[in-house]
Formats: C-alpha cells, sequence, structure tokens
C-alpha cells in the first residue's frame, strides 16, 4: 500500500448556493438574500479536495455527465491536484447538482439531484485501481452496490461517512474500520432517538463501535472518539470561530481525517486535527471556499482540549 495515498469513491456535483434568512419550514416561502453562488461540490469530490489541500496523494473515483458541468468538475479537480483518471464520463446523464440554502448562522440545507452518480456500478470500481490505497474513503450519495464493490476490493483502512442517512447492511458495515457519522445519521444507524446529550451520543456510539471505530461530528461542539472494542471514549472540543457557512465543514473533517490516517496517525490525534480543520472551513462560504492547510490545521489543533467521557 501507498503510505499517506488516499482514495475517495463518491459523489461530484455543481453546488447551487441561495443566502436566507432563515431556513424554510415544511410549506413555507422563503426569499433569498442575493444571487445563487455557483460552485463545485458533492460528498466525494469536497472529500477528495480537503485531502489534497491537507497534502495527500487523492484519487477520486466517480461519474459526471458528458456536460459543461461534468468538464468544468473535472479541471476544478486537476487544479486542485486530485487526480480524475477514474471518474468517467457518463453519456445521456446530467451531472449531480445541489441547491442548497444558507441562513445568518452558517447553517444549512441541502437537496441533491444525483444526476450521473446514481450510475456508479460496481464494474466502475474494479476498473479503478481501489485496493493500493493507505485509506478508502466513501460516503453514501452513489449507489449502494457501488461502495459494496469498493470496501470489498480496499486492501487498505476503510473509512465510511455514512451521508446521506441510508440504510447500510453488512456488506459494507463489516469492511469498514472507521466510521463517521454525524448526530443524526449517528440515531439513524443505531436506530434510536437523536441524543440529546454527550454521554447520550457516547452510549450510542458504543452500539456501532463492536465492528468499527466511531468518530461522531457534532459541529460546533467538535467530535466524539469511541473506539471499538471497549475503552474510552474521548470528547475533542471544538475552536472558537466566526461561522459564515458550514456546509462542506463533515466533509473537510472526513478528507483531513482520511489523509492523517493514511500516515498513520493516532485516531484522537487525527480526529484533533481534523477538527481544527473543519472549523477553519466553516468561516469561508461553499463547500470548498476556505478548504485550511495542514500547518494552519494543526496549529490551531495545538490548542484544543479533549477528555474522556462516561457512558
Amino acid at each position: 500500500m501507498l503510505s499517506g495515498s488516499v482514495a475517495v469513491v463518491g459523489s461530484l456535483n455543481t453546488d447551487r448556493t441561495l443566502l436566507v434568512d432563515h431556513l424554510p419550514g415544511p410549506g413555507e416561502t422563503v426569499l433569498t438574500a442575493g444571487p445563487a453562488r455557483v460552485s463545485f461540490g458533492g460528498k466525494g469530490a469536497n472529500q477528495a479536495s480537503a485531502a489534497a489541500a491537507f497534502g495527500g496523494r487523492v484519487a477520486m473515483i466517480g461519474r459526471v455527465g458528458d456536460d459543461d458541468d461534468g468538464r468544468a468538475i473535472l479541471a476544478d479537480l486537476a487544479a486542485r491536484q486530485v487526480d480524475g483518471g477514474a471518474v468517467l464520463i457518463t453519456p445521456g446523464a446530467p451531472t449531480g447538482s445541489a441547491m442548497i440554502a444558507v441562513d445568518a448562522a452558517g447553517e444549512n440545507l441541502i437537496i441533491v439531484d444525483p444526476g450521473a452518480n446514481s450510475m456508479l456500478a460496481p464494474a466502475d470500481i474494479g476498473t479503478a485501481g481501489v485496493g493500493e490505497e493507505a485509506v478508502l474513503l466513501a460516503q453514501l450519495e452513489i449507489p449502494l452496490p457501488a461502495v459494496e464493490a469498493a470496501v470489498a476490493g480496499s486492501r487498505g483502512l476503510v473509512v465510511l461517512n455514512p451521508a446521506p442517512a441510508v440504510q447500510v447492511g453488512p456488506r459494507i458495515l463489516d469492511r469498514v474500520d472507521v466510521l463517521v457519522p454525524n448526530r443524526s445519521e449517528l440515531g439513524h444507524l443505531a436506530g434510536a432517538a437523536l441524543p440529546g446529550t454527550l454521554d447520550g451520543v457516547a452510549r450510542l456510539a458504543r452500539k456501532l463501535a463492536d465492528r468499527a471505530d466511531v468518530v461522531v461530528t457534532l459541529g460546533s461542539d467538535g467530535a466524539l472518539v469511541v473506539p471499538r472494542h471497549g475503552g474510552p471514549a474521548t470528547h475533542v472540543a471544538a475552536p472558537h470561530a466566526d461561522v459564515v457557512d458550514g456546509t462542506g465543514a463533515g466533509d473537510c473533517f472526513c478528507g483531513a481525517l482520511a489523509v492523517l490516517l493514511a500516515e498513520g496517525a493516532d485516531l484522537v490525534d487525527a480526529a484533533r486535527v481534523a477538527v481544527a480543520a473543519a472549523t477553519i472551513s466553516a468561516t469561508g462560504n461553499g463547500a470548498r471556499g476556505r478548504l485550511p492547510r495542514r500547518g494552519e490545521a494543526e496549529e490551531q489543533a495545538a490548542g484544543i482540549r479533549s477528555r474522556l467521557v462516561a457512558m
């Protein structure tokens, strides 16, 4: 395996972001605070871009449409030093897209049209060269059979960000080494109500830690690391920041975490730096508007506190 290398299998989208005073409720119409901002996204491509900005050797596996958006995405990946040689162009299908509403506090609401992402197949994974990477990083914005093929073919550490929250079977979960849900995804996977306290998060995460290490991202509350097969949970606090847009902060966390784990870092230490990276990313607009460099995140992480959590 190639030390420090990360293969990301996942989605690639064009994002259209609307700024609003508040996020709409059911049946509510809200007006935008300005014109739509067009950028590139998709959880897979966001995580690959964050990993590359963090200094990792990154290959992206996925599909785009045979259209202007798809070609622009490939050019953007190349400019970010992400190897897009395994991103397939899909005739007859549009490139995936997302509509994102962001309120004044930086909270967001996202609706995704998968487009070509929905056509990624197991055979595509077989021709992508999966297997030699130190870390395989996957999410769930692509068909589950493609995720199954990727985790089955990897000989490296498998990191899964189970987003969006869908039902995931043992053929995927049994191959995962590090599971990285947010609070709501944790509740979905564990089949339980959303935990309201840190102790509750820890207890719920422990239900999943018989299979894998679990790192729960908690937004402005940082992250919780729960090791597999027992051992104390560790809460990693987040540094203070003036949040502008939280879109993609979780993706930045995953990308940074994957690079550090690919280099052999301890999970809690890696989570501490990844929390700092995600916090920095939320101080800029868009999913990739503020991707931090490694030294910047490590400097912020030096002041982050962590503590053991009772369960």
